[in-house]
């Protein structure tokens, strides 16, 4: 998962160099990985060719090499981006990794992720109401703790759902941001729009590192 949160801080296709995105990494999150760390990932991106070397600016420090995305690494970071999180003991720690992009993504394809997330929380609410009305019906003592648990679940899909609303409130920031100020991000085409069976092949092996 790590690499795609470094795809992520690529997005933009603005050159950075290892150190000036261990630093936004660490001030996004809150969590502090070494430059080490870093580098050893984006040389193994730029083996998979999803992260190239750009040249360095004028007067810039030689020792740091500034990296760039490469239209494969955009589709891989995409697609993952958009993917449903399976409801594993980690869907919680991967919805907040994605959640940590929608403020860049394009606001069109930040709704529809949300919208996506909203509906399957939604669903799963309604499967969740239905096996706490049978728990209750069917407990025959206090030691049963399933329907105690099946409200805790609950619970939490309702902190989801809140949490999904402040996310749209960022996505709708966003937009007005964009709308008052176009030329404050260039548009680019979808990579979804020219996949080819290489870049399927890339994208198994963007996988293959979560």
């Amino acid at each position: 998962m790590f690499r795609f949160h470094i795809l992520g801080l690529l997005r933009k296709r603005e050159p950075s160099h290892g150190y000036a995105l261990m630093k936004e990494y660490n001030r996004r999150t809150g969590r502090n990985y070494g430059a080490g760390y870093f580098y050893r990932q984006l040389g193994e991106l730029m083996t998979e060719g999803l992260v190239r070397s750009a040249p360095n600016p004028l007067g810039a420090d030689p020792r740091r090499t500034p990296y760039l995305i490469t239209d494969a690494g955009l589709e891989a970071f995409d697609e993952w981006f958009e993917e449903i999180p399976r409801e594993t003991m980690e869907s919680d720690v991967e919805r907040v990794a994605r959640a940590m992009f929608f403020s860049d993504v394009e606001p069109d394809i930040g709704a529809r992720v949300l919208g996506h997330w909203q509906r399957d929380l939604l669903e799963k609410a309604k499967v969740f109401e239905r096996d706490l009305q049978y728990a209750r019906r069917k407990r025959k003592d206090l030691a049963d703790m399933k329907p105690m648990l099946i409200r805790r679940n609950l619970f939490r899909l309702a902190a989801d759902l809140e949490f999904l609303e402040e996310v749209g409130e960022t996505i709708n920031e966003r937009r007005k941001q964009l709308e008052a100020d176009p030329a404050a991000e260039t548009p680019r085409p979808h990579p979804s729009a020219q996949r080819t069976k290489s870049g399927r092949t890339r994208r198994k092996a963007a996988r293959s590192g979560r």
